[in-house]
């Protein structure tokens, strides 16, 4: 039975490394906060895992990394550039949405329970944008 467990176990896992793809690269010239995590400066991938989940990772730091749920969003472009939008507020950012690269669909990120503090606050957005390349 334990052997049982095992094969299931490595085959899932199997499947789980399969099932991601690699959407974009971008170069984030400032640090940012994803989730409750913040990120320096640096290169990131992003990947696509199944079930909705995506992964953004430093490719110098590999622990650098976050994953979060994302909410699937759609914009009337097909054809345009892969791009990472921030919420700036002050000189604090968080990762607000990812589009694909010569796609028409993205992943909206979760906002944080600082996120919306700062919102609350009625501290002035912005949004940055950050081009990704595939």
């Amino acid at each position: 039975m334990k052997r049982l467990c095992l094969v299931v176990g490595l085959l899932a896992f199997s499947a789980a490394l399969q099932a991601q793809v690699l959407d974009s690269r971008a170069d984030v010239p400032f640090d940012f906060w994803l989730g409750q995590k913040l990120m320096p400066a640096g290169t990131y991938s992003i990947s696509h895992l199944s079930g909705g989940a995506v992964r953004v990772q430093g490719e110098m730091d590999r622990s650098a990394a976050a994953m979060f749920l994302g909410a699937s969003i759609s914009r009337p472009e097909t054809h345009t550039d892969g791009k990472l939008e921030f919420i700036r507020y002050g000189n604090v950012y968080f990762l607000s949405k990812i589009w694909n690269p010569r796609q028409q669909y993205g992943y909206g990120v979760p906002k944080s329970a600082r996120q919306k503090e700062l919102a609350s606050r009625g501290i002035p957005s912005k949004t940055d944008i950050v081009l990704a390349t595939k």
